[in-house]
């Protein structure tokens, strides 16, 4: 599913329903409205819903092999305890329903009069009594308004509760027929019981094996980082869930909740990372990797972990957003340092590289190896311009003789001459003194082809 569409979805809103009972169902509409429409992979199968709250009315079209089943409900209606009949209906409500199956039409509509409910049923566009075969119609019909959908969810699920309790609402959800339904049935089961941790786990188990729209898991996964992620096991419980989703934008979703709650522990950071890693997409993954740099404190084997997953991206300006992202981190290492210069070389966009190593240079303090790994990192880069600019910020911080020598080294592949004198001549600004490097540049500037640039090196050597 692609980004777009998973995004559209959040348009979506509804309430659902199921079987069980404990006193009169009321059911009000809702000034929201929510479509759904879904179709099976097979071209010759079609299955489609859609749901619709609007000015106080709901509407169900489902839609499924030569079934049009049509419910729309206007106003506030209740239903006995079974949901099989209708027992009231507020002034001006109304409850009609178009059922077409095995070529047959049968349309059924009730409404409130002065001498109470009026119901009215027609099979072919026949008007017929509404007698005991009729009444098991509409009673079948109006259960596959709550099971299939989702009417009058939040109140069922309150009532199951009281009931049966969580196990009774879980058993409920596994009654249910699509994935929306199954999700809100277990949103309100999370914002209605405060469930132990084995019932959270219970939760995603059964939500990972029922529920197969991504965005729907999701969904359910971000309502619970809202109440159930106070404890490690929360925690770990979660990340399970995490693993189950397929599209790296749910997933992205679903682990940015977690990482908003912070506090990790290294455990649960290294869970996470290992999670990032199945995310395909460079962009998802380069956000995610960003906000743990940002927002927990990573230990040696996570930030090991952090680089590991680094190397796995493939675009040059996410890997150097990362990087940069994970210099911000105060408890760098030598040898983390040493590992992103590494990682530097294998950008491959010169300028990225060198906006990244400029980086580098202005906030850390590089010993020698970093010095060499820094230098590594410039010499493959093809552009002159962007190769200058790490020379010269390397400069700023590493005026020492060795490294004088190193950059003077590294600034003969510059193929142009008006670069490499440019950087000579900042050299010489602050080491010319030196017998050696005032050696290596005239060295270098010999390798200059143009007789103006390299009488600007050697007058600046000489000064």
């Amino acid at each position: 599913m692609t980004k777009s569409a998973n995004r559209t979805t959040l348009l979506f809103l509804a309430f659902l329903a199921t079987g069980v009972v404990v006193s009169s169902a009321k059911v009000r509409s809702f000034a929201q409205s929510r479509t759904v429409t879904t179709q099976s992979s097979s071209s010759a199968q079609h299955n489609e819903r859609s749901l619709r709250t609007d000015d106080n009315e709901w509407h169900w079209r489902h839609s499924d092999n030569g079934i049009g089943l049509e419910v729309r409900i206007r106003g506030q209606v209740e239903f006995a305890d079974d949901y099989s009949d209708i027992t009231s209906i507020s002034d001006g409500g109304s409850l009609r329903v178009t059922d077409e199956r095995g070529g047959v039409t049968r349309k059924f509509e009730a409404k409130t009069t002065s001498g109470g409910i009026q119901r009215s049923y027609w099979v072919d566009g026949a008007s017929r009594e509404f007698d005991r075969e009729a009444k098991a119609w509409l009673a079948k019909i109006l259960d596959d308004t709550v099971r299939q959908g989702g009417y009058d969810a939040r109140p069922r699920v309150q009532r199951i509760l009281k009931q049966s309790g969580p196990t009774g609402v879980l058993q409920e959800i596994t009654r249910l027929t699509g994935d929306y339904v199954k999700r809100v049935y277990f949103d309100e089961l999370i914002n209605s019981a405060s469930l132990n941790d084995e019932t959270v786990r219970q939760v995603l188990r059964q939500a990972a094996s029922e529920i197969r729209s991504d965005y729907e898991k999701a969904q359910l996964l971000i309502k619970l980082s809202e109440r159930y992620l106070a404890n490690e096991a929360q925690r770990t419980i979660y990340l399970e869930g995490v693993n189950t989703l397929r599209s790296d934008y749910e997933k992205g979703r679903a682990l940015g909740a977690l990482l908003k709650k912070g506090n990790l522990s290294n455990e649960s950071i290294l869970f996470a990372l290992r999670a990032v890693r199945g995310v395909s997409s460079d962009y998802e993954r380069a956000q995610l990797l960003i906000k743990i740099a940002d927002r927990s404190a990573l230990d040696e084997s996570s930030r090991a972990a952090y680089l590991e997953s680094v190397a796995t991206l493939r675009s040059s300006y996410e890997k150097a957003r990362v990087l940069s992202a994970f210099l911000k981190n105060d408890k760098l290492e030598k040898a983390d340092l040493l590992f992103v210069l590494k990682a530097a070389s294998t950008i491959s966009s010169d300028y990225d590289r060198a906006q990244l190593l400029i980086k580098i240079a202005a906030g850390s303090t590089l010993d020698e190896p970093a010095r060499v790994a820094y230098l590594d990192a410039v010499g493959t880069m093809r552009s002159d311009h962007d190769k200058g600019q790490a020379l010269a910020a390397f400069l700023k911080v590493a005026p020492q003789k060795d490294s004088l020598l190193l950059a003077v080294k590294g600034a003969t592949n510059l193929s142009s001459d008006y670069e490499k004198a440019q950087f000579l001549i900042k050299v010489a600004a602050v080491g010319a003194d030196d017998e050696s490097v005032r050696s290596a540049l005239i060295t270098a500037a010999r390798t200059i082809r143009s007789e103006h640039d390299r009488g600007r090196v050697l007058n600046a050597v000489f000064r």
